[in-house]
């Protein structure tokens, strides 16, 4: 049980227990609570009964220099003075025991169980609606951390950036319990949204041979190997066409850094030239350092086994099990990032490789949970040298500019997601700024 708060049975019993004269110390022994605690409670829920005023005796001291002459004032009065009976000077200070309450004129003060349960059932719905901040805080929640939400699409993300920079304490449960009871300027549907399809019975046989290249053998190596990095390697689709292009994606999984190369088909032969170009801009050392472990899925542009051996003989290659993306959850997790920013289903032949780097750069600028509050750009010098990350065209973006939202490609992106996709797609892709076209 929770000791912070009382249950309605532990109030009737103290209630019970004041009233048959018992103390303190027995309250204590027999609802298993501290003597303090008990004290505490009475003190906060205590019920003030006034005598009647037959003999006209006001129960305030200041009645007679006081302006107002009502018996009733006490209801509303914050400056009342009461004299209390000497009685309640000794433990528990409550009336509820005593032989001579009916006939007292003093101001009386009881325990009531349901009373107090009432109070504090109260107590507890007030704290829990409404907005508990100050003025400082109010101004800083709606003209900054909203509008951060709202553009990098993560709670986390802006309440560190804002916590950093205006030495607040947000937090971010909180925030979401306010998102969701429509308390804030966003609401839920400003989030980005959790679409679970439904699970289907597929053929998870490889249909490939690729012995020693087994998702049951990267598990078995990663064991045996337990300081290999890992790198996860996937493509991004466009539009379903022949040579149509595609993003290849390579993502340093301890950091969930991730990098965007547009390729302009999904071949092999493409997947090796880009490969080829980024183990010549990071150098040999590095390259073979990175792509120890490298995971993939089955697609026919990543069965590369014997052309990658020609980049490096440290590069160890394994597939995922068909239909199984969740086996490599880390960069799947990153494309979500992408699919804010460029849907699926949209032509990828209008952006260029400095915009990919762009989104890329924001992506790596946001803050993970995982990464204690860091971004990937944070952590990076540790794999590769900045001056390859800034030759990539990396950086570090702001945490209050952080942006990934199709706006952050400018009017090229909005118009070409408009091209390709109607109302319904818009929506489900949950598009913000398109919501009142």
């Amino acid at each position: 049980m929770n000791k912070k708060h009382y249950s309605y049975a532990d109030r009737l019993a103290i209630e019970n227990m004041l009233n048959e004269g018992h103390t303190i110390k027995e309250i204590e022994k027999d609802i298993k609570r501290d003597s303090s605690n008990i004290i505490r409670e009475i003190e906060k829920h205590i019920t003030f009964v006034y005598p009647g005023t037959y003999d006209n005796q006001h129960p305030c001291l200041n009645s007679k220099t006081c302006n107002v002459k009502s018996f009733e004032c006490y209801k509303t009065c914050k400056n009342i003075e009461i004299k209390l009976c000497s009685k309640l000077i000794k433990s528990p200070h409550v009336c509820n025991n005593c032989t001579t309450k009916s006939g007292c004129r003093f101001v009386k003060k009881y325990y009531k169980a349901r009373e107090a349960h009432d109070e504090y059932k109260l107590k507890v719905s007030e704290c829990r609606t409404g907005l508990h901040y100050n003025e400082y805080e109010t101004l800083i929640l709606n003209e900054r951390l909203c509008p951060l939400i709202i553009n990098c699409k993560s709670v986390y993300h802006a309440i560190i950036a804002i916590n950093k920079e205006f030495d607040t304490e947000f937090n971010k449960w909180t925030i979401y319990k306010q998102i969701e009871r429509n308390q804030l300027l966003i609401k839920s549907s400003d989030l980005p949204r959790c679409r679970r399809k439904k699970k289907e019975k597929v053929d998870t046989s490889y249909k490939r041979d690729i012995k020693d290249h087994t998702y049951e053998d990267y598990t078995n190596y990663k064991i045996a190997n337990p300081m290999a990095i890992e790198m996860q390697m996937d493509t991004v689709e466009g539009i379903k066409e022949n040579d149509a292009p595609v993003m290849l994606t390579l993502e340093i999984v301890p950091i969930n850094f991730l990098f965007i190369f547009k390729i302009d088909s999904q071949t092999k032969d493409e997947v090796i030239k880009k490969l080829t170009y980024f183990k010549d801009l990071i150098g040999q050392e590095t390259f073979d350092k990175l792509m120890e472990i490298l995971l993939t899925d089955n697609g026919k542009e990543f069965y590369i086994g014997e052309e990658v051996l020609t980049l490096s003989s440290n590069i160890h290659l394994f597939y995922c099990h068909p239909y199984s993306s969740f086996e490599k959850g880390s960069i799947e997790n990153n494309h979500e990032l992408i699919r804010r920013v460029i849907p699926k289903g949209v032509s990828l032949k209008p952006y260029t490789q400095n915009e990919l780097n762009l989104l890329c750069s924001h992506i790596n600028s946001l803050f993970r949970e995982k990464l204690d509050g860091r971004c990937p750009l944070d952590l990076i010098e540790q794999y590769i040298p900045l001056d390859k990350i800034k030759e990539l065209g990396l950086s570090k973006i702001n945490p209050l500019d952080v942006c990934l939202i199709p706006e952050l490609l400018g009017d090229k992106n909005i118009n070409n997601i408009q091209k390709y996709l109607d109302k319904n797609d818009i929506k489900k892709a949950n598009i913000s700024f398109l919501k009142n076209n």
